[in-house]
């Protein structure tokens, strides 16, 4: 879809206000004005925006769904961005209340409220709480509530500062579609104009959380009442299904998680996981490269092969991409050298060139500050050096540039490639040097990519780019108050690396880690071969992936996923996958809207349920 012409918006529409002043110069000295027409009308109030209003609602619904994110990250892997969710979820609360509300609540207000609250959706990425932190947690290594809060939060300010050097130049000049902000606009602009396609999709939503949410407390409450999974009723090896995890999960966040990725995804995830847990496993077991057959031992073994798999659909794409990488990289460096030179853009007026040199120098003030925090905080809490720090963040801008390219081409953000290319990089800093700095490319990363789909999104509404980056700002506190204390009851209720809670990212980092510093010696038996193979099969279906063929074959980064996923979860994806395709099918007017919004439902349902279910269970209650 085409990106709207660039139009002044929001603040910088005032500075062309002068030049409307003076009409004529009848002589030098005289100024002369424009009659006034005799019933002339008022001039219309400009549209609210960032209103308080539009603020507490976007921003109790980012808290919510980061709690969720933070759950649903650790389950799976994925969590929904939630700019689309809390879109909806605000237009259906001022609908709803109407009759209260003296001012009707507009596209603008809404623009703001989904700002505030995807800023806040995302904040567990920002902070690590998906990957590195838990992986440090699995290792042992304690980390201070405090300094998780003081490293995500830094993080998220310095990601806000390198988005708005961005913005002009990836979603004005160039006018990159980011597909995601464009489709957020348009379901703004959608709500708005056809209420009856709100109601819709609102219903499908809350019905679906409901459900979702009374199936996982009937199934984790305490009541026992639905199992975790339906396993198959077989051996392999001598080895149950239950113990090799085969089966089928009663988990709502994972069929909707396989209707957010799609068929192909979902269905490699299931092969992935059958090929491992019902191949690979047996055969470990059996011959002693394991010590048994429990899903922790498992694990430990698996995550060497599944680490082979996803670290070649890492670095496949950047070897036969090299001329694109290096087109991005080169088009990066031009944009960061022309945010250098706020006051030089062609054709600006001298307000503007002012105004903008007052953001550069605000912009660069607080990336200063948050840096000197976050050295200071990896140093104090982690024992991680500032030099390394200051090192990490320097490429965290130049991969976070990058990364919002990307997302702005493709809808797609490598954040976790970066952050597994940082930990590489930066693997002589030892265990604790290369999860931080992955930690700090991939937060950095996170948050560039969600601040750039809202800035799309408000350019394409033509809202103010002030209104927004204090919506941001706020979503990214508000974030983080949240996701640090849900982080830290559900690692409590919930063991990490368990099948209740697989972790597998978090296992994932915690492998690449070990196996940079520590070399061969870190690996179980058969584990160096394991990755050759594993790399060798993942680089065949990259490459093939490049081909006409590659929509029919497995994606090696879900297949690598899921040899350290439960089946079950994994079967569940895919049968979310099929059963919304199958509805599509049968049901005409079921459209993509009316699906992602039955899919937001179910995952924040389970999500939302799991959080509490943990707190109730850490006050013992």
């Amino acid at each position: 879809m085409a990106a709207l012409p660039f139009t002044f918006t929001g603040d910088e529409a005032l500075l062309d206000q002068a030049d409307q002043d003076v009409t004529n110069h009848s002589t030098p000295g005289q100024l002369k004005t424009a009659p006034r027409a005799a019933a002339e009308p008022p001039p219309e109030a400009a549209p609210r925006q960032l209103t308080a209003r539009a603020l507490v609602v976007g921003l109790a619904i980012g808290a919510v769904l980061a709690a969720g994110n933070v759950y649903t990250g650790l389950k799976s892997g994925f969590i929904d961005g939630g700019a689309l969710t809390a879109a909806l979820l605000s237009f259906t609360f001022f609908a709803t209340f109407k009759r209260w509300v003296r001012l009707p609540f507009g596209p603008l207000e809404n623009n703001i409220a989904q700002t505030a609250a995807a800023s806040a959706a995302v904040m567990g990425f920002v902070h690590g709480l998906m990957g590195a932190m838990p992986a440090r947690a699995l290792m042992g290594q304690a980390t201070p509530p405090w300094a998780l809060w003081t490293w995500g939060i830094t993080l998220a300010m310095i990601g806000v500062a390198i988005a708005v050097f961005l913005r002009r130049k990836l979603v004005v000049d160039d006018a990159l579609p980011f597909p995601t902000g464009i489709a957020t606009a348009e379901l703004i602009k959608t709500v708005h104009s056809n209420h009856g396609s709100a109601a819709r999709q609102t219903r499908f939503l809350i019905g679906a959380a409901l459900a979702a949410g009374a199936l996982t407390w009937f199934r984790d409450g305490g009541t026992d009442l639905i199992p975790q999974a339906i396993y198959l009723p077989l051996t392999i090896g001598g080895i149950s299904a239950a113990s090799l995890t085969l089966g089928v999960a009663s988990s709502p966040l994972m069929a909707a998680t396989g209707m957010f990725i799609g068929l192909r995804s979902a269905v490699s995830l299931l092969l992935g996981g059958a090929v491992a847990w019902g191949i690979v496993a047996p055969i470990a077991v059996r011959s002693g490269w394991t010590a048994d057959a429990n899903y922790g031992t498992l694990t430990a073994w698996l995550v060497w092969p599944a680490l082979g798999m996803m670290m070649s659909s890492t670095l496949v794409p950047f070897v036969f991409g090299w001329r694109a990488v290096g087109q991005v990289l080169t088009r990066t460096l031009r944009d960061a050298r022309n945010s250098f030179r706020p006051g030089k853009a062609i054709g600006a007026a001298p307000a503007q060139a002012q105004a903008r040199s007052g953001i550069f120098v605000v912009g660069v003030a607080i990336v200063t500050v948050s840096a000197m925090v976050l050295a200071w905080t990896g140093w104090r809490a982690f024992g991680f050096s500032p030099y390394l720090t200051c090192a990490a963040l320097i490429l965290s801008v130049l991969l976070s540039g990058i990364c919002a390219r990307a997302a702005g081409e493709t809808d797609m953000a490598p954040v976790g490639a970066f952050g597994t290319l940082s930990q590489i990089l930066f693997a002589r800093g030892g265990t604790t040097g290369s999860l931080l700095s992955g930690a700090i490319v991939s937060g950095n990363a996170s948050e560039v990519a969600q601040s750039m789909w809202a800035f799309r999104a408000g350019h394409n509404l033509r809202a103010s780019v002030r209104a927004q980056v204090v919506a941001q700002v706020l979503g990214a506190v508000v974030g983080s108050l949240v996701v640090v204390p849900a982080y830290l009851l559900i690692i409590r209720v919930y063991p990490l690396g368990t099948e209740r809670m697989p972790a597998a990212s978090a296992v994932s980092w915690r492998a690449t880690a070990l196996a940079l510093n520590g070399g061969l010696d870190g690996l179980p038996s058969h584990g160096l071969q394991a990755i050759a193979i594993a790399f060798g099969i993942g680089t065949i279906l990259s490459v093939l992936g490049r081909t006409r063929v590659g929509n029919m074959l497995p994606s090696p980064m879900a297949m690598g996923i899921a040899m350290i996923t439960p089946v079950s979860l994994s079967a569940a994806a895919a049968l979310g996958a099929g059963a919304v395709l199958l509805a599509r099918r049968r049901l005409p007017r079921l459209d993509d809207g009316d699906s992602n919004a039955l899919a937001a439902g179910l995952l924040a349902g389970e999500s939302i349920l799991g959080v509490i279910i943990a707190a109730l269970a850490a006050w013992r209650l």
